[in-house]
């Protein structure tokens, strides 16, 4: 009895997280956030990335059913990781330890 109100509460998890998973424009808005925020507010590196958004950056989204990745390189190199699950993100730069 205990082993199924175990799996019945691991279920239940599962389907919250898989309901509420943010989709890739909810990371994209999140992303962007997050960099602004670490590059000070508005300069004129908005503007260049604005332009050469496209060339330099690559964003690949992951959907790993419960929880979605959202990584941001720029020039092959990593620039930003987020995970997302029950609406929530979590972002880390995967170079700094």
């Amino acid at each position: 009895m205990r082993m199924l109100l175990i799996l019945l509460m691991a279920a239940a998890l599962a389907a919250g997280g898989f309901l509420t998973r943010p989709d890739e424009a909810a990371h994209r808005a999140n992303a962007d956030k997050v960099l602004g925020e670490r590059r000070g507010g508005f300069d004129v590196g908005d503007l260049i990335d604005d332009v050469l958004a496209p060339a330099l950056n690559e964003r690949k989204f992951e959907d790993m059913f419960v929880a979605t990745r959202y990584t941001v390189n720029s020039g092959g190199t990593p620039v930003l990781e987020c995970l997302g699950l029950f609406g929530q993100f979590m972002c880390s730069q995967p170079g700094a330890k």
